[in-house]
């Protein structure tokens, strides 16, 4: 059997168009070319691919067939291509992620190893809270989000990577008066620097509390992580914090986490993007590439 690309290609353009004079139009080719291409593919088989009933040409049975089959093929070649690209830092192309604010300590960083290699890549990157990534996400105006609680609601697929964990973080003049607070079971004297309704890590916090019978006293409510972690340094009370977000402030010791059975609060943090979504190249090659790399990329932010 002798096939080539060419045949398979007139062959989907006619079942496509019904026509060899659009097919022909829509190849760029001349329409007695296409008919020489699909008389060269006709010649391979004993049944017949097309039928001509009035105006219109039709495919078979096995003509549909052997057009889906060919679709098989030319979608496995371009991945081959694609992946060939990917080798040799040449893909190109934009993506669009949106992240929540805790991942601002992390996704830039994934995005700098990723570029190092595909250097022609344009990525744009959105930080809000989580409210808003989902909405960016449901309306379609990100390819992907990185975040660590998933809604239930969207239809989504996903990368698991690393391991988010949350702890109870204060300023060092109070974590012993705050501690032992905690130990006494008196929450209500401990001031909470709480997140906007919505973000990811209020949503963590209330679902900690509320699952011991916790009740916690609010005494304030901040828009961003960074106003959060700043709030606790400045010493105006305790609140649940991403270790990503304050590692190096732990670190140094201007941030102490408090103890309590429970703690840390473990999610993982996920890229996901709508099921139904057909990326572009260069978005498959970043979740190709993410998944193949993530855990030394994390491994590096933690123990740099």
């Amino acid at each position: 059997m002798n096939l080539n690309f060419n045949h398979l290609k007139a062959l989907q353009a006619v079942a496509k168009y019904e026509s060899i004079t659009k097919a022909a139009k829509s190849l760029d080719m001349t329409q007695p070319a296409v008919s020489v291409q699909l008389k060269n593919l006709q010649d391979q088989f004993d049944v017949p691919l097309t039928e001509v009933i009035g105006k219109k040409v039709h495919i078979t049975e096995f003509g549909l067939e052997l057009v889906e089959m060919s679709e098989r093929i030319f979608s496995e070649m371009n991945q081959i291509e694609q992946r060939m690209k990917e080798l040799k830092g040449l893909l190109a192309g934009k993506i669009r992620i949106s992240a929540v604010s805790t991942g601002k300590y992390i996704i830039p960083y994934l995005i700098s190893e990723f570029m190092k290699l595909h250097p022609h890549v344009e990525i744009s990157l959105e930080v809000s809270n989580r409210y808003k990534v989902l909405a960016h996400l449901e309306e379609n105006s990100t390819d992907l989000a990185f975040l660590s609680i998933s809604p239930e609601d969207l239809d989504l697929d996903s990368v698991t990577l690393a391991e988010n964990k949350w702890y109870l973080a204060c300023s060092p003049e109070h974590s012993e008066k705050f501690q032992k607070l905690i130990d006494q079971d008196k929450w209500g004297e401990i001031p909470f620097i709480l997140r906007e309704k919505g973000s990811g890590t209020r949503v963590i916090m209330e679902r900690f509390f509320e699952d011991r019978d916790i009740a916690i006293k609010s005494r304030m409510e901040l828009s961003t992580n960074e106003a959060v972690k700043q709030a606790v340094m400045a010493g105006l009370g305790v609140s649940v914090l991403s270790l990503y977000s304050m590692r190096s402030e732990v670190a140094d010791g201007r941030i102490k986490l408090l103890e309590f059975k429970g703690l840390p609060i473990k999610a993982h943090w996920r890229l996901v993007w709508l099921k139904q979504k057909r990326h572009q190249p260069a978005v498959m090659a970043f979740i190709r590439w993410l998944t193949e790399n993530n855990q030394e990329v994390f491994g590096k932010l933690l123990n740099p």
